[in-house]
Order: structure tokens, then sequence, then C-alpha cells
């Protein structure tokens, strides 16, 4: 995968293709806490994380933690954490700008997460400065999972894996090798848009009890559903019943573009939103 066909670009005040997505003016503060208030006591405790003071901000966004690529951002639950979702970001073409880094421009869909008793790892697996699209951030990904795994206290909870674009070539590579990495195995991907396999990188077979569901969109020019079909084909032996290929059609009300997936209109999480939902209730039904 080439970044400059699947890559978000960003400036200073202006990213083009998020123009829907709403600006919280919580957003890039950073409460510095001299100790943690009791709200956030109680969440550390129940996940048994060692958040610092001052890593955790005034709207349940911790980290980052790590450092560059291999750093982990953190949306948590206000209650006790019942699953894991780790989300993979699209690709990057430019690094993020102070104040407004990149688990920002899904923070609505995060929060939904959250306020259903998820806790949400978001890697960097970028710095968004001439990163090779090759095994190198499959790396980074696996390292910024395992610090937040630890950050959360190793919560004994589902995990479900979730990627856009990029991000969602990425959810298999860490499902496929999550044994190996020492993290738990997710129970459900949800592959939005993926960009295609990753040169270098291992992938193994996908253990045969994880739910599968891939999405293309019906006028995404960008990733088509190229990448899509490679993970179909290597799912080839894995069970039917728990593999789903799903096109997005278009609407009046949603242009299934390589954008979609960021928007957040009503139709938006009809289409995205919502399969992951029912993923995570399915896995913490088991």
């Amino acid at each position: 995968m080439k970044s400059s066909a699947f890559g978000d670009r960003q400036r200073r005040g202006s990213i083009p293709d998020e123009r829907r997505a709403p600006v919280s003016t919580r957003r890039g503060i950073r409460l510095l806490l001299t100790g943690l208030c009791a709200g956030l006591l109680g969440i550390a405790i129940v996940a048994g994380a060692p958040f610092a003071a001052g890593n955790v901000h005034a709207d349940r966004l911790a980290g980052p933690y790590g450092g560059g690529a291999s750093a982990v951002w953190l949306v948590l639950p206000k209650g006790p954490v019942r699953s894991v979702v780790v989300f993979g970001h699209g690709w990057k073409l430019t690094p993020y700008f102070p104040g407004h880094p990149w688990v920002d421009q899904f923070r609505p869909w995060l929060d939904h997460l959250a306020a259903g008793g998820s806790a949400v790892m978001f890697p960097n697996y970028q710095t968004g400065s001439g990163d090779a699209g090759d095994v190198t951030r499959v790396q980074d990904y696996e390292a910024a999972i395992r610090t937040g795994y630890v950050r959360l206290g190793r919560p004994k909870v589902p995990f479900i894996a979730f990627g856009y674009s990029f991000g969602a070539s990425l959810a298999f590579y860490y499902a496929a090798n999550a044994r190996a990495w020492k993290v738990p195995v997710p129970r459900a991907v949800q592959a939005t848009f993926p960009a295609g396999m990753i040169e270098g990188a291992v992938l193994p077979a996908l253990d045969p009890s994880v739910r599968v569901l891939i999405q293309v969109g019906d006028a995404d020019t960008e990733a088509g559903s190229g990448g899509a079909n490679q993970f179909w084909k290597w799912l080839a032996n894995h069970p039917a019943s728990l593999k789903s290929y799903e096109v997005v059609h278009s609407s009046p009300q949603l242009t299934a573009t390589h954008a979609a997936p960021k928007a957040t209109s009503p139709a938006a999480q009809r289409a995205f939103w919502a399969p992951l939902d029912r993923l995570i209730a399915l896995a913490r039904g088991r």
C-alpha cells in the first residue's frame, strides 16, 4: 500500500476530509492534576490501571503512553471496563499538530464505545513523517497494544479489534498474532475498507473462534475491494458462520467513499458504528 493512496492530510486549523466531524471545545485541553479526582481514581481501581497524574484528560482521554509511533491513547468508560476495543486509524501523511492528536478524529465514535462500557486503545502506529507501510508499522502497532494492555491492568474482559483502511489491515495482524504478542486474542474483528496485506509481516491462520466482518464501500475509489478480497481469500477456511463480507451501499444520506467511516451522521452510525456494537455484544455474551 502506498501512503498517498490512503492518506489523511492534516493542516493546522483545517482537516479537509473531515468537514462533517464536529469539533469539541474540550479536545486538546490537558488538565494538569496534582492528584486523581475521586471519579478517575475509581476508574483506575476498577481497571487496575497505573494512570499517571497529568496524563488523564478531563474528557476521559488518557495518554499518550509510550513514544512516537509506538504510543497509545486510551479512552476510558466511567464505570467498570466490560470490554476492550483496539481501534486502528487510517494512514496518515503528516504529523498531527500539537493539541490535536489523531485520536480526536474519531472521538465521537470512541466516546460512544466508552459510554457502552468499552475501554478503547488507540495506537499511534505512525509518526506521519514519511512512514513506510511495511512490517515496521505492525511492530509499532504491537508495541502500542502491549503498552495499552498493561496500562489497563491486563483486564480479563473480551477484546474486539476494529480498524479502518490501513488500520483495518493491522486489525487482522493483531488478531492472527495475538498469542505470539502475549495479548488477548480478540473475539471479533471489524475491518472497514481494509487497505490490503502488509509486506514483510507474518499473517498466520486466524483462530477459528473469531468473528469477522469485512466492509467495502461501493463508492470507495481509494481502497476499493482489493484489500478486502485479499483478506477474504486468506479466510477461505475460516468457519462460514463466523465471517461476513459486506458492501456498504451509497444512499442519499451517505456516500460510501473511503472517507465515509469518519462521518458521524445517523447514516454513518448505522453503517459502521452499529455493526461494531453488535460484535461487542456478541463478544460479551460468550
